[in-house]
């Protein structure tokens, strides 16, 4: 069996390993570089500028640690120096992988000749790669608002935004979401007077109500100034100095602007319709198995839309490389009783269980359903909330004004969502999905013993607190 993956992001190399690992020959198409978007442009590096952030902040309010620290000051080209250098070495350490799995790495543009043909242009030429199974990965782009002119120098999108060479005085950025608010943070830690635009009344959109005012008090505090119900409805270049223009008439200068609106698939130069595949809008459409309207083609990630993380995106390529070699072997199968005897068992995702995270100070993450949304779909659910100015680990790290907050069914105790602002939240909030996904309940989180002292322990109060609303 021969599985083409074109796209070699997070989601189409785990797609090609996973294939690999289920014995397929496996051939990888990527255009410029392995680990795409998130490697290159996205996660990774703003992960990285956003640890040499908090170092700034934690210097910037030493004193109340009881230090006497100068002020901290950014040596941009060496900061981006230490992203390049990370960036080149997880991306060799991808390349090693798909060496040692034996899977033939092709750069070059790819295009679809037809639902199993894919056609790859580099500089050798042109070369034609049959596929038995065909893994769409193509991930997605920035999305440009038609208002904001993208031609103008001191315009960023985060992919400009990762790569500078000096930290601007002052920057506006268009977009209160998760990666506005994160070059907020990051720029506001390194000094930078933030504006920030945001067209729906509050930052991050679709989340829960009291993450979303802790978010904004928190990095208020930080002096962020947020325009929220507001657009960029014009933006102008006079010199080195930006002007943008709001409904309101207010008009903001500032040195750089930073389009953060978000993305969309990448979908367009492919070939897809053309090889019969059913588009939804820029996204590819598929079945919870991930696969298209075309047998043997299967799409996942960005392109797909839904939730835009690589974590999703890694986990559909594993899945997608599941089913594709299952349907295969199942349609190879040679009469009807090896038929029966390989009847293949697909897979699919519960996106309730997976966790987003945004790197802001503090950080936030999410999984499940909050409870404004749980009750629109008509479930009796229960909130609980442990602040974390009970905590003593939050207290000495002084990262006190966060919470976790779980939110339960009433009667059995099973975990809808948890929402946690507060310190080291990206990481504890898999203790919830992981306990979600097993069908735990709140009693049994609740009843395991966490260490002291830990942040982790605001999440046993939270559901010692639920369970006993919950009557279990």
């Amino acid at each position: 069996m021969h599985v083409v993956v074109l796209g070699g992001g997070p989601g189409g190399t785990a797609a090609a390993l996973e294939a690999a690992r289920l014995g397929a020959k496996v051939t990888l198409i990527e255009k410029e570089f392995l680990g795409g978007t998130c490697l290159n442009w996205g996660c990774v590096p703003t992960k990285t500028v956003l640890r040499s952030a908090r170092i700034a902040w934690d210097a910037h309010n030493a004193a109340e640690y009881g230090l006497m620290l100068p002020k901290a000051g950014v040596e941009a080209e060496r900061l981006m120096e230490r992203k390049e250098s990370i960036v080149e070495e997880l991306r060799s350490q991808i390349e090693s992988q798909t060496a040692r799995a034996k899977i033939d790495v092709v750069y070059g543009e790819g295009r679809l000749l037809d639902a199993a043909t894919v056609r790859v242009t580099n500089a050798d030429g042109e070369t034609d790669y049959h596929a038995d199974a065909l893994v769409l990965a193509t991930g997605s782009e920035v999305f440009r608002l038609p208002s904001i002119d993208h031609g103008l120098e001191r315009v960023w999108t985060s992919h400009e935004a990762t790569s500078v060479l000096a930290i601007p005085e002052t920057v506006l950025i268009v977009g209160g979401g998760v990666i506005g608010l994160e070059f907020a943070c990051a720029y506001a830690s390194f000094g930078a007077m933030v504006h920030v635009v945001e067209l729906t009344p509050n930052v991050l959109p679709g989340n829960d109500k009291r993450v979303q005012r802790a978010a904004q008090e928190a990095l208020e505090k930080m002096g962020i100034v947020f325009h929220l119900g507001q657009a960029a409805t014009s933006v102008t270049q006079r010199g080195e100095h930006m002007y943008t223009e709001l409904p309101d008439g207010q008009v903001i200068e500032t040195d750089y602007v930073l389009s953060a609106v978000g993305r969309k698939p990448l979908s367009e130069g492919f070939g897809f319709p053309e090889a019969g595949i059913e588009m939804d809008r820029a996204a590819v459409r598929t079945d919870e198995y991930f696969r298209t309207n075309v047998t043997g083609v299967y799409a996942i990630g960005d392109l797909i839309g839904g939730m835009m993380l690589a974590h999703v995106a890694e986990e559909e390529g594993v899945i997608a490389a599941r089913n594709a070699v299952r349907l295969y072997e199942f349609a190879e199968a040679e009469g009807l009783l090896a038929k029966l005897m390989h009847l293949p068992a697909l897979e699919k995702i519960d996106y309730s269980c997976v966790p987003a995270c945004v790197y802001t100070f503090p950080e936030i993450s999410v999984v499940g359903s909050s409870r404004d949304s749980a009750k629109e779909r008509g479930l009796n659910v229960v909130q609980a909330v442990s602040k974390y100015a009970a905590n003593g680990k939050a207290l000495g790290e002084g990262e006190a004004e966060g919470f976790v907050q779980i939110v339960a069914e009433m009667g059995t105790g099973a975990i809808v969502g948890c929402q946690i602002v507060g310190p080291h939240a990206v990481e504890t909030i898999h203790e919830i999905a992981l306990a979600k996904r097993h069908k735990l309940t709140v009693r049994d989180v609740a009843e395991a013993v966490h260490a002291h002292p830990t942040v982790s322990e605001a999440i046993r109060l939270a559901c010692a607190d639920a369970a006993a609303k919950c009557g279990v």
